[in-house]
């Protein structure tokens, strides 16, 4: 026990005011050692007392810290004791050790120089600290650094444990979402469980892990597939801060080596900020990651698990992003995507369409803002999305009619070999590309033809498509085990109308199904009318009918199409279609032109049209107008099609233009922007 060298004074006219600092970090673990540390406390402070002191002239005040590491300078605890100095609360503070305040050299010397300054004592009976002393400096000094030299010791030691769990192929880290841990003594009813853990497959998750990989792979967003497991309520780890799934939750699953029965560790280390003394987890350097094969943990294959990685991939914004804090979204909520997020481009330049505004949304080139494009013109976000759908839905619908022989089709090709037969086809021819080129590498690599770095990265690249090629091979193979049983005609036309209302649903499961069925992006081509007073904006697009079939009907039907097989009805050719839309409200008077001119190819007058139409006399000469100049040019619709800047644009197609659609019976219209 430490000997005072100046006793404790009682002040006159009051009780001596104490502090009792208690705290334990997480590593310790020990629920008792507050209690310990705040008794011993107590007991020195009575001791050391005059004699004949009564207990009603010490006031004891306790601040406890459970769990906390000392080496963070910003706590609850630590921040009322700077608060209880500041108002001078007490005259004595006293902790088991230095370390209980701080563990951090420079916080624990602010702390005890700001007590003497407000005439506050601080002692600390295990390291020998009495700030009375004229040597507590060099004390505290030394048992500062005595107390930061532990910590490193007893994270070495942590870190020899890890490795040697590591080696013999046991768990380190928390338990990944579908593994279950195994522990190598089982809990008995007076023992817990005793390690090391081992992990194994946890049969229950895992179908609904491989269904994740497989709707990121089929074009599913992140964010969709969150909504699904929310859905189904799917656990997240027990650490999670929320129960809801995110899509960054989504991202990180498929980023998992794991799931392929390849495990890392050590990709994060934790470092710690010696300002704060808080510890942030940044990228470790490559050579220092640790890699194990781990076969007995694979849920799905190396093909699928690529192949989702590659759609994830490819919606990266930035290819090589700025890792840590330099990178210019850290810490930034990413918008969801919307229904044609990524896929609306403009048909003049090229340049994606963006979204402005959010209750009276409209969609703008962007290279028109940044004045590289010369189409100015607007396409109003609620007119875009169901023309779009409304068109989409109409050519599955048009599947009604042809569903017989698209079957067809599918028989013939099936009793040809199907789907397996051309994959393994294909998938030899790039097994043996693929091995010849390693082979090419690896002698250029041995005989240090080229830069070695190079061709080493190659011979890298190559060997990673090896491997999903041979994976891609075991599932072909497995497949050909299984005998798909193709849907009948009743089952088609069911699975048609599930996808209609799909379309017609929810607007996330909605892009997901338009993206499938795209083969490029929906163009804005800006069309001006015959009569040259309006330019108007037109969707073109095309789609292919092969992704809402059913997979046992799709997947021959897009094989047959990779092999450039014929376009007799129900072949792939002819499931493609190219769909021209509106994106604006077409006026009464170009309605009725394309239907005059139709009745006119009938034989009939314009006398005849407007007893037939119920056309006013007015309305009919403004409708002849461009009905003439459509016979001239011999055109079957009303619009041309712009490939070029236009010398005079009398009236672009604008927002408020569009608005002004809305309204009947004509009237005053607002100047277009």
């Amino acid at each position: 026990m430490m000997h005072l060298r100046q006793p404790l004074v009682i002040p006159k006219g009051r009780p001596l005011r104490v502090l009792v600092h208690a705290r334990f970090s997480t590593e310790e673990q020990r629920q008792s050692s507050i209690d310990d540390q705040v008794a011993a406390c107590r007991t020195f402070v009575h001791q050391s007392v005059p004699k004949g002191t009564k207990p009603s002239e010490i006031t004891i005040e306790v601040i406890t810290e459970p769990e906390v590491s000392g080496e963070i300078a910003d706590r609850p605890g630590i921040n009322q004791v700077w608060a209880g100095l500041e108002s001078k609360r007490w005259d004595l503070i006293i902790a088991e050790e230095s370390s209980r305040l701080y563990r951090h050299h420079t916080k624990a010397g602010e702390l005890f120089e700001s007590a003497v300054d407000a005439g506050v004592r601080v002692i600390c009976p295990s390291d020998y600290i009495d700030t009375l002393d004229d040597d507590w400096p060099d004390r505290l000094h030394m048992c500062q650094m005595q107390h930061a030299r532990s910590n490193f010791y007893t994270r070495q030691r942590i870190r020899r444990a890890h490795d040697g769990l590591w080696d013999r192929g046991a768990a380190v880290g928390n338990t990944v979402i579908g593994y279950k841990r195994r522990p190598t003594v089982p809990a008995t009813d007076t023992e817990p469980a005793k390690g090391p853990f081992y992990d194994e497959v946890d049969p229950e998750k895992a179908p609904i892990i491989r269904e994740v990989f497989e709707r990121i792979a089929a074009g599913e967003t992140a964010a969709e597939v969150g909504e699904w497991l929310d859905s189904i309520t799917f656990a997240k780890a027990k650490w999670a801060r929320q129960a809801k799934w995110t899509a960054g939750n989504v991202n990180s699953i498929i980023r998992r080596t794991i799931y392929r029965g390849f495990e890392t560790n050590r990709k994060k280390v934790s470092k710690r900020k010696l300002r704060s003394g808080k510890s942030e987890y940044v990228w470790n350097d490559e050579d220092k990651i640790q890699t194990r094969e781990s076969p007995h943990l694979r849920i799905v294959s190396d093909a699928l698990w690529y192949r989702a990685n590659e759609v994830v991939d490819r919606r990266r914004v930035f290819k090589k992003p700025v890792r840590g804090a330099g990178h210019p979204l850290r810490g930034t909520t990413r918008q969801r995507r919307g229904l044609l997020a990524g896929v609306f481009t403009c048909g003049v330049c090229g340049s994606p369409m963006y979204s402005h505004g959010k209750t009276d949304g409209v969609f703008r080139c962007s290279g028109a803002s940044k004045g590289t494009c010369w189409y100015r013109g607007y396409c109003m976000r609620e007119r875009v999305y169901p023309a779009v759908l409304e068109a989409i839905v109409d050519s599955v619908l048009s599947l009604h009619g042809v569903r017989d022989a698209v079957l067809a089709r599918v028989r013939e090709l099936h009793e040809k070999g199907g789907s397996v037969a051309a994959e393994f086809n294909r998938l030899d021819k790039d097994e043996k590309r693929l091995v010849a080129a390693i082979d090419r590498l690896t002698a250029a690599v041995e005989s240090g033809d080229g830069a070695i770095t190079s061709l080493t990265s190659r011979l890298a690249e190559r060997e990673r498509e090896l491997t999903i090629v041979r994976s891609r091979r075991r599932e072909v193979e497995e497949q050909a085990g299984r005998k798909e049983k193709l849907p009948s005609t009743a089952k088609l036309l069911e699975h048609l109308e599930v996808v209609q209302a799909q379309l017609l649903g929810d607007e996330a499961r909605a892009a997901v199904i338009v993206r499938q069925l795209l083969d490029g992006p929906i163009r804005v081509i800006p069309h001006m009318r015959i009569d040259g007073k309006r330019v108007v904006p037109r969707l073109e697009f095309t789609i292919n009918l092969v992704a809402a079939l059913p997979p046992p009907v799709a997947g021959p039907l897009a094989l047959a199409e990779q092999e450039g097989e014929g376009v007799e009805l129900g072949s792939p050719a002819t499931l493609k279609r190219t769909l021209l839309v509106n994106a604006f409200a077409e006026p009464d008077l170009v309605r009725h032109a394309r239907l005059i001119v139709t009745r006119r190819l009938e034989g009939k007058t314009y006398k005849e049209i407007a007893v037939e139409c119920d056309l006013t006399k007015y309305h009919m000469e403004n409708c002849a107008r461009i009905t003439r100049l459509m016979e001239e040019a011999g055109l079957p619709e009303p619009y041309r099609r712009l490939t070029e800047k236009p010398d005079r644009v009398p009236q672009w197609c604008s927002k408020h233009w569009l608005k002004a659609g809305h309204r009947k019976g004509g009237g005053k219209r607002r100047k277009a922007s």
